[in-house]
Order: structure tokens, then C-alpha cells, then sequence
């Protein structure tokens, strides 16, 4: 990792120079070349990262009004497993996308929903990881924006806060490479700055900490996946089994949190 420090610096001076809709990244090939391979790339409109065009997703029946309002949660999650025949079949991609646009996603503001086979069948996914991270280093955070709609098919804001919360997830950051480590925190540092930028204008007290939450936790998962002990030791323990405690922080205590997670991911690039 002694070159990832370089690289940030070179992601974040691209991304605030370029003042388009679509500047430049640098993003590495993780997913076939053991080498890096950097090449300039656009970035994602939402339009785009909301489509499905050429993705085999199952063809769940859609709830009725009716049995939305009256199932219990229990029964509607009976009524979106998929089958394990067609489950298996399912790219990673594929699995992401089957996810985010399942109604029961609205469920996971913190963390995903193990009780879906979907969802634990992308978590042990060995290539979770890097897909997810091929679809993160091309969206262009200024095009995610919480317009107040829930529904991932209207919301671009749903959809990356779905793609956070996973690819944040202890599961994920330990099937990760070395090199999909380093993209993963390149691609998270140009997210915070362009989240920070976008919110020093904003009236919006918690603009920033409602961004950046679930980033702040992915990076505390990677330095708990090398046991980086200046951040270790800053977590509270169990005192039953001395165990890590390592919850994901409200949006509010992002605010007062995220410079000290920042801090600590800065140290552990230049260890």
C-alpha cells in the first residue's frame, strides 16, 4: 500500500479540477489483473447506475396494497427467497442489483438483512468485493442526491446507500485482496471530499455525517481486517468476552466521528 497515499492525492486534485458532469478517475482492474492497470473512466450518471438492461434478476410477483399493509415482515420475507437453482446462476452484479431493488431493501438503513438469501449469498460471494467496487469507482457522487423518494427505481440515493452498506459489510472487506483494499479506500476518499464540497454550501446541518456513515464504517472494518492497533485500541470492548465492540454510527454521530476515522485511515497508509 505505499503508493496508495500517492494515488489519493492524485484522485481528489482530479476530481477538483475537473468541474463537469463527468471528470476523469483513476481506477485499477482488480478483477482480472493481479497488476495494476490504471485508465481514465467516466463516471456513472444515475440514470445509468440505476439500470438493469442485460441482468437476469428473478421475476418476483410485486405485493398487492393489500398484502403489503396487512403481511407481517416474517411472511413477506418467506415470499422473496429466491430459489437456490436460479440463486446459483445469479452473477455477483446481478445479485447487487437483485437486492437494492427488492422492496424489503427499505429495511436496511444500518445493515443488510441476513435472513435473505439473496443477501447472504452475495456477502460470501469471494468476488463481492471487487464488483462492488467497479460499480462504486463510477458513480459520481454529485449525482447522488436523497430527493425524499424511498423506492431504489426512482432513487439514486437508494441505490448507493444500498451499495455502501454492502460493500462496507466485515464479510465483504475480508474476501478483499490487497489490491481491492487499496481501490476500495482510494475510491472512499474521493467520496468523502466530493461529500464534504457538496455540503459546505448546504443548510442541511447533518449533510455531510448522512453521506458519509456507512463509508466511515467500511474504512473501520478494513483497519479491524489488518488489527491496525491505534484504531483497535480506540474501540470500546465487551467486557464479558473482551470482544470488539464496532457499531455502525448514527448519522449523527458521524459528525462528531468522521475526522477521527479519517485520522486513523490517514495513519494506517502511512504505516
Amino acid at each position: 500500500m505505499k503508493y496508495l497515499k500517492t494515488f489519493i492525492i492524485v484522485v481528489l486534485f482530479v476530481s477538483c479540477k475537473n468541474n463537469n458532469d463527468t471528470p476523469a478517475i483513476i481506477d485499477f482492474c482488480c478483477c482480472e489483473n493481479e497488476e495494476y492497470q490504471m485508465f481514465v473512466s467516466d463516471y456513472w450518471s444515475c440514470e445509468q447506475l440505476l439500470d438493469t438492461t442485460g441482468l437476469k434478476l428473478y421475476p418476483f410477483v410485486p405485493f398487492t396494497d393489500d398484502e403489503w399493509r396487512q403481511m407481517s415482515y416474517d411472511y413477506k420475507l418467506e415470499r422473496r427467497q429466491i430459489p437456490t437453482d436460479f440463486l446459483c446462476k445469479m452473477t455477483t452484479k446481478e445479485l447487487f442489483y437483485q437486492v437494492a431493488y427488492t422492496e424489503l431493501s427499505f429495511r436496511m438503513l444500518n445493515s443488510p438483512d441476513k435472513r435473505l438469501n439473496m443477501v447472504t449469498e452475495l456477502l460470501n460471494r469471494p468476488n463481492a468485493g471487487c464488483t462492488l467496487i467497479e460499480i462504486l469507482g463510477h458513480i459520481n457522487p454529485v449525482h447522488i442526491s436523497d430527493d425524499g423518494k424511498i423506492w431504489p427505481e426512482t432513487s439514486c440515493w437508494w441505490m448507493n446507500h444500498c451499495l455502501q452498506i454492502i460493500a462496507g459489510q466485515p464479510e465483504v472487506i475480508n474476501s478483499m485482496t490487497d489490491a481491492d483494499i487499496d481501490n476500495y479506500i482510494v475510491q472512499q476518499m474521493r467520496c468523502l471530499e466530493t461529500h464534504r464540497n457538496l455540503c459546505e454550501n448546504s443548510d442541511d446541518e447533518y449533510c455531510y455525517c448522512e453521506n458519509v456513515y456507512l463509508i466511515l464504517y467500511g474504512l473501520g472494518n478494513v483497519m479491524i481486517r489488518y488489527k491496525f492497533e491505534p484504531f483497535i485500541q480506540s474501540l470500546l470492548r465487551n467486557p464479558e468476552t473482551n470482544e470488539l465492540i464496532w457499531q455502525l454510527p448514527t448519522a449523527q454521530q458521524a459528525l462528531r466521528c468522521n475526522f477521527q476515522v479519517i485520522n486513523y485511515i490517514e495513519q494506517f497508509l502511512n504505516k
